[in-house]
């Protein structure tokens, strides 16, 4: 790996910034976990008075719900720049694995958001936008698996 003598800020930007443009809805779609979970933990009862956040009350409360966004968003951008950063090492090697299952656990959040606003009945924009993110994640999940797939094929030829 080229960058690999370089000191560590030198490889967390290129490690970042190369990769970048390949997994930037991974990016995005981590940081929208973090600051769902982040808004859910915050003083402010976000679940109280919506029809949509019901079943997903019964569920977990509105701070186990944001801390397992917050969790699953900060595990994902850790998986992205040890896979961008970190490719030639020997846990580099699983980081397209981890960055499928990822995805899997938020496409589970976005799901879980999704069916409350529609079986809700409440008309809102979350129906226009969650369920879109549900299908980002899981064109995510296809990516990496994808990618998992290329790096498993390369151990097993010895590269």
């Amino acid at each position: 790996m080229p960058l690999r003598n370089h000191p560590l800020p030198t490889r967390l930007y290129h490690g970042i910034a190369d990769h970048f443009p390949a997994r930037r809805s991974e990016w995005v779609l981590a940081g929208i976990m973090v600051a769902w979970g982040w808004i859910l933990i915050g003083p402010g009862a976000t679940f109280a008075g919506h029809r949509a956040c019901s079943q997903m009350a019964a569920m977990m409360s509105e701070n186990a719900w944001g801390w397992f966004a917050i969790g699953i968003g900060a595990f994902r951008l850790l998986a992205l720049i040890i896979n961008g950063t970190f490719s030639g090492t020997w846990y580099g090697r699983w980081s397209p694995h981890v960055r499928a299952l990822a995805p899997l656990l938020t496409c589970f959040l976005w799901f879980q958001i999704s069916f409350g606003l529609w079986a809700s009945d409440a008309a809102t924009t979350g129906l226009a936008v969650y369920p879109g993110l549900l299908v980002l994640d899981a064109m995510n999940i296809v990516a990496a698996t994808k990618d998992a797939a290329g790096m498993d094929k390369g151990v097993s030829d010895g590269r």
